[in-house]
């Protein structure tokens, strides 16, 4: 297999399989959701340049952070593929760790997490989304069977590992508590020499989830860590493991390494009454149905286009667009509508109209730097 098929392979197998973990009920209702709206997951996430700006919150006077999106042409899509797909250049090479030092860590990785006469049969260096190395060190020649670990190409410092054959054995966990599966997930992390709650993360979540795959069910603890600012989590920072138990053994599916974040802890300034008001007349602009009730909580959001394609009439047929990967400190003010029942399509018009939503409010300039819909079509 060649290092442009294992590419391929890789990015099909190894980040579909980190996604079933990340934030399940999310992803749930996204796939139920606005199928006719921006898909606001998939958007490009790339710092754009600043342009200048203010904005006023009460007395003071604040650069402003939402910027206008971009919109990306096809060829600039396609030719971002195109950079992913490039032959790693001996240059590069040349400031990575080699072949040798790449196994010999996967090797001490296994190791650690109890795993005897591991040999790994593929050893390459592939270009991911983010357009940095990565080291894919397998057992198999197949990447989507036996063991799979992920380096930074650079560094060598762990990113993922996945036992491939877990999924496939109709798991049955032994019934553990919240706490043990807690004790174990640090257990795991442990082994590899990290510590989370060094580093300021704490356990934002464990929760035991049903995982199917063909005929098989698997019954895996999750546990998820995240960084935490003013009693919030930053779910942009999570990283997670999921295991099971059997007869007292634990059986790693799945661990990831820390991620990297891009939070700005600005400053609340903004009031709650505030944020409730900017919300509601923007709600007011797309919806003349009578307004329920309104909930407002202080929370760490990612910025994205949601409310910015519904005033700009946006759907998937108009292309990407770019926004600044940054998360802020806003508050979550939901709205919800008295109707008579749930709507029963995604159309733009219909999610405008008759779709409850979430405003994410700037908690310091005041501007909507994004949003949600909180309820589905039947």
């Amino acid at each position: 297999m060649n290092n442009e098929e294992l590419q391929n392979r890789i990015v099909e197998n190894v980040q579909n399989k980190i996604a079933i973990f990340e934030f399940k009920k999310e992803d749930k209702k996204m796939k139920q959701g606005t199928k006719k709206l921006a898909n606001i997951a998939a958007i490009v996430a790339v710092a754009v340049g600043l342009s200048v700006g203010t904005v006023y919150a009460g007395t003071m006077i604040y650069e402003k952070i939402w910027k206008e999106p971009t919109k990306i042409s096809q060829e600039e899509l396609d030719k971002e593929v195109e950079k992913i797909k490039e032959p790693i250049t001996t240059e590069e090479k040349e400031k990575m760790i080699d072949d040798e030092n790449a196994i010999e860590i996967a090797n001490e990785v296994v190791k650690n997490l109890g795993y005897n006469q591991i040999t790994f049969k593929e050893s390459n260096i592939v270009r991911g989304y983010d357009l940095r190395n990565h080291y894919i060190l397998s057992t198999e020649t197949d990447p989507s069977k036996g063991i799979v670990i992920n380096l930074n190409a650079l560094t060598g410092e762990f990113e993922y590992f996945c036992d491939n054959d877990i999924i496939s054995k109709d798991i049955k966990c032994d019934e553990i508590s919240d706490e043990e599966a807690k004790n174990i997930a640090n257990d795991i992390y442990k082994k590899l020499k990290i510590i989370p709650q060094n580093d300021g993360y704490e356990i934002m979540s464990a929760q035991k989830s049903n995982i199917a795959s063909g005929n098989n069910i698997n019954e895996m603890w999750q546990v998820t860590y995240a960084l935490k600012y003013n009693n919030n989590f930053d779910k942009t920072s999570a990283f997670s493991t999921a295991f099971s138990v059997v007869d007292g053994k634990t059986i790693i599916y799945i661990i990831k390494g820390k991620n990297e974040n891009n939070f700005e802890d600005n400053s609340i300034t903004l009031t709650r009454e505030e944020a409730i008001e900017i919300a509601i007349k923007k709600e007011k602009e797309f919806s003349s149905l009578e307004i329920s009730e309104v909930t407002a909580d202080l929370s760490i959001q990612k910025m994205n286009i949601f409310i910015y394609a519904l005033e700009n009439n946006i759907t998937n047929d108009n292309g990407e667009y770019q926004l600044d990967d940054i998360s802020r400190n806003v508050w979550v003010v939901e709205i919800k509508h008295n109707k008579d029942s749930k709507p029963k399509d995604s159309e733009l018009e219909t999610v405008k109209q008759l779709y409850n939503k979430k405003y994410f409010i700037d908690a310091t300039t005041g501007e909507i730097i994004g949003g949600e819909q909180s309820e589905f079509f039947q």
